[in-house]
């Protein structure tokens, strides 16, 4: 519940601090005196789109503070502490800030921490409901009277449940017909990749083997010319009388015969020895290589005519020989993808199917649902309408249904609240039907009435009775007053049968000095009882306008 409020800087408000209690708390005023501006600055703080017309004459920024007591608000507790939102010295408070800058800038913050609007607007939802004096405007729209239907049902989870459906069935079915287009768009695409790879087939490129054909056509093309080369290496490394071999072996022999072990002259052996054995591994090397050098006119033919086969499919394909075989796997990848679309679509159309089933099935439980709280509905307002003052009111929820196949995110049916104002009337569209003063009433008693369900803690009303005098203005008391005792109330009156049921008074005052200043004052008894004589006596209040006054508060505390 909603537990302080403080206000600097803000319309004509310079400073104001409010501390609000638990139950029904009535907020009254003369005209002009400001009454709203506390819940403007409200609506501020919980999201509200700010300007700086709002900041006080004078004032270079406006600064708005509310504080809610969250102990009793799982979902509140919840999205704190999903967010990292939560005071840690205090959990079981929650305070949202709003700051207006003379440059057009404002800032919002829960615990201290920045914040979006976006945030303060969801977390707001879990903490206060507030209805302005044209709320029964939004009783008009359609889709307002379902949210209150299912609210008051207590179906709301099931009713998003639906919607949560109806977004994966229109999901899976978008991308089934993505995957339609692409089927269609592809089969020119799946020809031409087809034919690309029967192309690259009847080549059968295979990886790294232009680089070995570009290798041997070149050993088979100058294989007389290297034979010739080697014969002269070979002879000069091995079968000369003076080989480079035999040579070294000698020198060998000669070393071997110095007495001596110095250090040098053992590494001299060694290294002379080295040059030997790798002078006879040579030798060996190039035989091996000397028996490959046979000339192979028939190989290189077909070596020469498999290179151009080669670099004509590359040129096609504007690449380099050495990519054909990639680009194979790829081409056959992407023909292997076009074709696993149809598979994927029969596998889209059965998720569709089955989720489409599911819609069904949780859109019939909801119309169940809906129709059985909407009987409630029906009988709880028109009972609060005939204590109103409305005899012969009767308020009725149409469940208009749906076909099957126009299943949306709202469910099987279309949900509007009609009711008939005057006996022997058939009940039509609020809008249409009731007048300005009548549509007040039918709009306190559903607000009354949906409230009472609600999950919001508190409920804020702006001239919400409106239109009502009489012995109905005392019974719109009762039923806040009652209301009050399971949410908390703060409703702006102008009527003394309202407030006098409060279970808390706060007066509102302009003071015209130099410059206006507004004040609210939490009242005790005897200024309660002078603010209802106020109220009742307008300009002149007298001795029987008090004792009046005085025998309401009498009559409320009994209550």
């Amino acid at each position: 519940m909603l537990i302080r409020l403080d206000i600097k800087d803000f319309a004509l408000a310079d400073r104001i601090s409010v501390d609000f209690r638990s139950g029904f708390s009535a907020i009254t005023g003369e005209t002009g005196a400001g009454k709203s501006i506390m819940l403007d600055a409200l609506g501020l703080i919980l999201g509200d789109r700010a300007s700086v017309d709002l900041i006080r004459t004078g004032a270079s920024s406006a600064d708005l503070c509310a504080e809610f007591d969250v102990s009793d608000i799982d979902a509140a507790q919840t999205w704190l502490s999903e967010r990292e939102l939560t005071d840690p010295d205090a959990p079981e408070f929650c305070l949202l800030r709003r700051t207006l800058g003379a440059d057009g800038r404002s800032r919002a913050y829960v615990n201290g921490r920045p914040v979006t609007l976006q945030d303060v607007r969801a977390l707001a939802a879990q903490l206060i409901d507030i209805h302005s004096q044209h709320a029964h405007q939004s009783l008009l729209r359609r889709d307002i009277q379902r949210l209150l239907l299912d609210e008051y049902g207590g179906h709301a989870p099931l009713a998003r449940e639906v919607a949560d459906a109806h977004g994966h069935w229109r999901a899976l079915l978008d991308e089934l017909e993505a995957l339609a287009r692409a089927h269609a768009e592809s089969n020119e695409r799946r020809a031409l990749l087809q034919y690309q790879l029967d192309e690259l087939d009847a080549v059968e490129p295979d990886t790294d083997e232009y680089a070995e054909l570009v290798a041997e056509q070149k050993r088979l093309a100058h294989a007389e010319e290297h034979a010739r080369r080697l014969a002269s290496t070979l002879a000069g490394l091995d079968e000369e009388d003076d080989a480079i071999t035999a040579r070294l072996g000698r020198l060998q022999q000669e070393l071997e015969a110095i007495d001596d072990d110095h250090p040098a002259l053992a590494s001299a052996r060694e290294l002379i020895e080295t040059a030997r054995v790798s002078g006879e591994e040579a030798t060996a090397e190039l035989r091996r290589y000397a028996a490959m050098l046979e000339p192979d006119p028939q190989r290189l033919e077909v070596i020469d005519a498999r290179l151009g086969a080669l670099h004509d499919l590359a040129r096609k394909h504007r690449i380099r020989p050495e990519a054909l075989a990639p680009l194979r796997e790829d081409i056959a990848a992407e023909l292997e993808s076009l074709s696993s679309s149809e598979e994927r679509s029969e596998v889209l159309a059965a998720e569709a199917e089955a989720a489409r089933l599911a819609l069904l099935d949780a859109a019939r439980q909801l119309s169940a649902a809906r129709k059985e709280a909407a009987k409630r509905l029906e009988a709880t307002v028109t009972a609060q309408l005939t204590q109103l003052g409305m005899k012969h009111a009767r308020f009725e929820v149409e469940l208009e249904p749906v076909a099957d196949e126009d299943c949306g995110p709202a469910g099987l049916e279309r949900v509007e609240f009609r009711v008939s104002a005057n006996k022997g009337i058939a009940p039509g569209p609020l809008g249409k039907i009731a007048s300005g003063g009548e549509l007040s009433r039918i709009s306190l008693a559903i607000q009354v009435v949906t409230a009472a369900t609600s999950r919001v803690p508190s409920l804020i009303l702006d001239e919400a009775d409106v239109g009502i005098g009489g012995r109905t203005a005392e019974v719109v008391g009762q039923l806040l007053r009652s209301l009050g005792e399971n949410t908390q109330v703060l409703a702006v009156t102008h009527l003394p049968q309202v407030a006098a049921l409060a279970h808390q008074h706060l007066a509102v005052e302009k003071s015209d000095q130099e410059a206006a200043r507004i004040r609210i004052h939490t009242l005790e008894e005897d200024a309660r009882v002078a603010e209802l004589a106020r109220m009742l006596g307008g300009v002149e209040v007298t001795e029987q306008t008090r004792a009046h006054a005085s025998e309401m508060r009498r009559r409320a505390v009994g209550a």
